[in-house]
């Protein structure tokens, strides 16, 4: 059992006045085999508290005991509590050791001091549980994300903890990766009684756990059942959270009169398993009598593609609505480490064309080529091979001056601490202009009008320490600095990864405001499509270095089995509509938000009850 009991967590800095607590006043009880998620939003002492069940960090006050031992009493106890607490984190590359699969799921047991017949079974216990065999001896640097975060999970399951910590683990993973993932170590904690903590900001995959605990300014604010803590959908969207799309739509269908649905909807299948005497039932019968023999979905393609399917063209009619294009690229090939033993070719014949003024988002799962793309379009390489055109000129004449790009285009990466070094924030964002020797009046002028922007007031953050600043904070200074350079264009490389439900709402608001105000062109990588199928004019899906398929947002929904080979998981109203077709054969199923969603609902019960 887990006891924390009056705990609260100060992290030592040299701030005046102190930084609040990370955690404070948390009393809590876990049992054995209990599974439990925990989500907060950025800030409120989520990862903070896990690390301290984990004896990583000590309380500033209060007692955690794991197993009736003290996390802060070191030596022996200190040890056993070791074996017994493992954590996965949310970036595997933070605690993959050993150069191969096989040898860094040993690490863990071989630290144990196990005989070498034990750490056998154990590795290939673990293996086995993770579908990880047929890796065994693949080198850590040739796996997908996915599969490093299978061989983190593989790896702490060897030493056969008690205790499953979580943290985020499926931020850098989508689709059925993620879902394999959490429906193995719920099962683990089903048949071995294990314990499981799972931290997400994902709301969709709290349902699935028997608890859940809501966490704000290091407080514990809900703990209950998902149904107890999703009925307080107010309470959870005023501190940054929300409930899952599907518990939303029940909401609205309640409202609406026409479902006697549960209070509160946690999943597709309760939408519906309604029970015979529901007013819902009566028209699902006359939408299922109404289906013609034989009828499917309503999509354009569901042809399931191998791994090496040739690219797709956009529709001609699209292309022609754009303006000139920005970029556009021919064939083009890169491969990194040319030349040596580890060349990998990271770009295979890709095709497309980047219209100038428009929002175009590069899907694809990992190492399909989006981050090489980056590099390119950023101007950081040039093509090996193919033909790159930057607004009509070919990048690699001898005429074509690289710093064109690096001036026009700015990047925001995934991590804004690896793009801001200055100490303060104004010292940050004016490190651009200053770099173009801007003159001082002007460029403050511009590091006021992009903190403004980006809707950081000048006063109130140009003097702030950026080391201090929250993950949503910090991406705001990082677009800041690329706006004060006054780009014509921003490339976006997963700019959502790791914030809250509301962070990542404001984030993308805040992309689709600066695009209308400044008439920029959008670039914005992602392995989701969640998050652009409402922002992009136009979507490539890439994989393998090549560009599969493209289109508009619905002309992408029409792959869904493309999309499901290549482990990308369709949007939460395009999943719920597709699965409601098996009973609502009219609804369309290339819906974009939940209120398309609700309309097509309410148009297909009309149809089931309009008189013949």
């Amino acid at each position: 059992m887990l006891e924390i009991q009056d705990v609260t967590f100060s992290y030592g800095t040299s701030e005046e006045p102190p930084a609040p607590p990370a955690v404070r006043d948390v009393n809590l009880g876990i049992d054995s085999g209990e599974t439990i998620a925990i989500i907060g939003q950025n800030g409120s002492g989520k990862s903070t508290l896990v690390k301290l069940l984990a004896a990583i960090l000590k309380p500033t006050h209060g007692t955690i005991l794991v197993d009736d031992l003290r996390t802060d009493a070191g030596g022996e106890a200190l040890w056993t509590i070791r074996q017994h607490v493992g954590i996965v984190f949310q970036n595997p590359d933070d605690q993959l050791v050993a150069n191969t699969v096989i040898d860094d799921i040993a690490f863990g047991p071989e630290n144990l001091g196990l005989p070498r017949f034990e750490i056998e079974e154990r590795v290939q216990e673990a293996m086995s549980l993770l579908d990880l065999e047929s890796y065994a001896q693949m080198a850590i640097s040739e796996l997908s994300v996915g599969q490093k975060q299978r061989v983190a999970v593989a790896g702490i399951l060897a030493m056969r903890p008690r205790y499953l910590l979580l943290d985020e683990p499926t931020t850098m993973i989508s689709g059925h990766t993620a879902k394999q993932l959490l429906d193995t170590v719920r099962r683990l904690a089903s048949e071995r009684d294990i314990t499981v903590i799972h931290i997400t900001h994902f709301m969709h995959e709290v349902s699935a756990f028997k608890r859940v605990i809501v966490m704000d300014e290091g407080r514990i604010l809900m703990d209950g059942t998902p149904a107890d803590v999703f009925a307080r959908a107010d309470e959870l969207r005023s501190v940054g959270l929300d409930v899952p799309m599907v518990t939303r739509l029940g909401q609205r269908l309640r409202v609406q009169g026409w479902a006697e649905l549960p209070q509160v909807v946690l999943s597709i299948e309760e939408l519906k398993e309604a029970e015979p005497h529901h007013p819902l039932d009566s028209v699902w019968q006359g939408l299922e009598a109404g289906r013609p023999q034989g009828s499917s979905l309503h999509l354009e393609n569901k042809s399931t593609p191998t791994r090496d399917v040739e690219t797709t063209l956009v529709a001609g009619s699209l292309e022609d609505s754009f303006a000139r294009s920005l970029f556009e690229l021919r064939d083009v090939h890169y491969t990194h480490l040319r030349g040596t033993p580890f060349a990998i070719e990271a770009l295979h014949g890709l095709s497309l064309s980047i219209p100038e003024g428009q929002t175009v988002a590069l899907v694809g799962p990992t190492k399909s080529g989006k981050s090489t793309l980056v590099d390119l379009l950023a101007g950081l390489i040039k093509p090996a091979s193919g033909t790159l055109l930057f607004e009509g000129a070919d990048v690699s004449t001898t005429a074509f001056a690289i710093e064109r790009i690096r001036t026009t285009v700015g990047v925001v990466f995934q991590s804004p601490e690896s793009q801001i070094f200055e100490d303060t924030v104004g010292k940050d964002v004016s490190f651009g202009p200053r770099y173009k020797k801007v003159p001082l009046a002007e460029s403050r002028r511009l590091v006021q009008e992009s903190l403004e922007a980006v809707g950081l007031p000048y006063e109130d953050f140009r003097t702030r320490y950026t080391y201090a600043l929250s993950g949503g904070q910090k991406r705001r200074v990082a677009i800041a600095g690329v706006l004060a350079l006054q780009p014509k264009a921003i490339i976006f490389d997963e700019p959502t990864a790791g914030l809250d439900p509301r962070g990542r709402r404001e984030l993308l608001e805040l992309i689709e405001k600066l695009k209308e105000r400044n008439n920029l062109s959008i670039v914005y990588t992602s392995s989701s499509l969640a998050d652009v199928i409402g922002l992009a004019d136009l979507i490539y899906v890439l994989d393998q270095g090549r560009m599969v398929f493209g289109g508009t947002p619905r002309e992408i929904l029409a792959h869904v089995s493309e999309l499901a080979a290549l482990d990308i998981a369709l949007p939460e109203p395009a999943q719920i509509a597709l699965a409601l077709h098996e009973i609502m054969p009219t609804i369309r199923t290339d819906v974009l938000s939940l209120e398309e969603l609700e309309s097509e609902i309410e148009k297909a019960k009309t149809k089931a009850t309009k008189p013949a």
